[in-house]
């Protein structure tokens, strides 16, 4: 068996795209050569290994046992390159740590009960008024603490059940939904991307969400469901459409 060659920047790079902030990373020969890191932001002690073994990653310090268990796991599939860490992590963890909320993501601690305000969420969000691309980012509380989001579960039927609504033109929004980091819990956010198809609304009307109306979102503050984006907003929005339309 080949050795396993341990990239150490690789590694703490990547625990900083999920959120860690790494104060001391100390490299010592002990048995072997191993690293030491330590974070101001949490208070787990990882000792990594130069080892064939790439399950030999210690977690001790005064973190808990599920940070310490989840850790361990992370560090690990770092350590033999099977955890490839999304682009957009680093991105959603800066958003989380502005502690505010703006027009182009939205936090919600738990997924939707319902399906009705996932929809109005998601149509307000992909008719932002910049057109750029936006988050809802699940597993953030109101006071922006990170929860976190069940591993149970599943975004699955997210899709299934946008593909039964009726949108405008048959333009319905497009989204990815990806399962990120914030330090060693799970959150998830819907990615609502730009679009040259905007604005998007239904047909027909499912539940509060009305037909032909526009939702928008401005500042921190979605469109009410009973409401519709006011006029200069639906304008800046079909501009878009039109500035784009031979994209």
């Amino acid at each position: 068996m080949s050795k396993i060659s341990v990239d150490i920047e690789y590694i703490k790079d990547n625990l900083r795209h999920i959120g860690y902030e790494i104060s001391d990373c100390v490299e010592k020969e002990n048995n072997g050569k191993n690293w030491q890191l330590k974070f101001s932001n949490s208070g787990s002690i990882v000792s990594i290994y130069d080892s064939n073994n790439v399950k030999s990653t210690v977690v001790n310090g005064k973190a808990d046992e599920e940070e310490k268990t989840a850790l361990k796991f992370i560090v690990d599939s770092l350590k033999a390159k099977e955890l490839v860490i999304d682009p957009l992590n680093p991105v959603i963890v800066n958003i989380i740590r502005s502690r505010k909320e703006d027009y182009f993501y939205d936090f919600k601690r738990i997924p939707h009960g319902n399906n009705e305000d996932m929809l109005h969420d998601i149509l307000c969000l992909a008719n932002n008024i910049e057109n750029r691309d936006a988050y809802l980012i699940l597993g953030v509380a109101d006071d922006y603490s990170v929860v976190g989001v069940d591993k149970e579960w599943k975004s699955n039927n997210i899709f299934d059940f946008m593909r039964t609504q009726q949108f405008a033109g048959d333009h319905m929004p497009e989204i990815e939904v990806k399962d990120l980091f914030y330090k060693y819990m799970r959150i998830v956010v819907i990615k609502c991307k730009s679009s040259k198809y905007v604005p998007f609304y239904l047909t027909k009307r499912y539940k509060g969400i009305n037909q032909n109306q526009i939702y928008t979102r401005l500042g921190d503050t979605n469109t009410p469901k009973n409401e519709s984006a006011n006029y200069s907003e639906i304008e800046r929005l079909w501009r878009f459409h039109f500035e784009r339309e031979n994209e």
